[in-house]
């Protein structure tokens, strides 16, 4: 009987460790106008996506690129990945020179390819343009800096290749270490 509260304590410490590696905290991703990125000078007021994103990148334009989220500042979100997604604008309702794109759940978006835009056409430049390829899709977009005290962001948007997703890495470990303790518990008890 020993043995059998030890081996089911072992279980037990194998899904407590998967669990604590699924809720750890996801990284960010920081962004400002000092990043490297693209920056669409002269671009004007009118949006010119996904064109403006094919030629910043020079990617042919061959309409391979969908929108994936878009939000308007004080609008709706649009984009295929709209309910997985959700951007809290920064500094004011109205004038903000920052933003917080955050993964609430759902499918995530997969970027061997995906560009992020941020808008505002009465400024130069009208738009910044960031390749996302390291980005994982689950991490947080932090945007800050972007046109203070003289500008907005009218919007933000993730232009992309579209890719199926995949579930994350603390899922899948949780997942196995379920797995595995079910066929340890089996192997052990399920002779007996």
């Amino acid at each position: 009987m020993m043995k059998e509260m030890k081996g089911f304590a072992k279980l037990l410490s194998v899904a407590a460790l998967g669990i604590g590696l699924a809720g750890a905290p996801a990284y960010a991703l920081d962004l400002t106008p000092s990043t490297t990125g693209v920056f669409g000078q002269n671009l004007g007021p009118a949006n010119c996506e996904p064109g403006c994103v094919y030629n910043a990148f020079g990617l042919p334009n061959d309409g391979s690129l969908t929108l994936l989220y878009k939000d308007n500042v004080g609008g709706s979100e649009e984009g295929s990945f709209a309910g997985s997604y959700s951007t809290a604008f920064l500094a004011t309702p109205t004038d903000p020179s920052g933003a917080t794109i955050s993964f609430t759940g759902g499918p995530s978006i997969g970027c061997p390819a995906c560009y992020l835009a941020i808008k505002d056409g009465n400024q130069r430049p009208s738009y910044y343009f960031y390749n996302l390829a390291s980005w994982n899709g689950t991490e947080t977009i932090n945007l800050s800096g972007f046109w203070p005290a003289r500008g907005a962001i009218s919007h933000v948007s993730i232009w992309g290749i579209p890719s199926t997703s995949v579930p994350e890495p603390a899922s899948l470990l949780l997942l196995g270490a379920g797995l595995a303790g079910m066929g340890i518990w089996r192997r052990k008890f399920g002779n007996a």
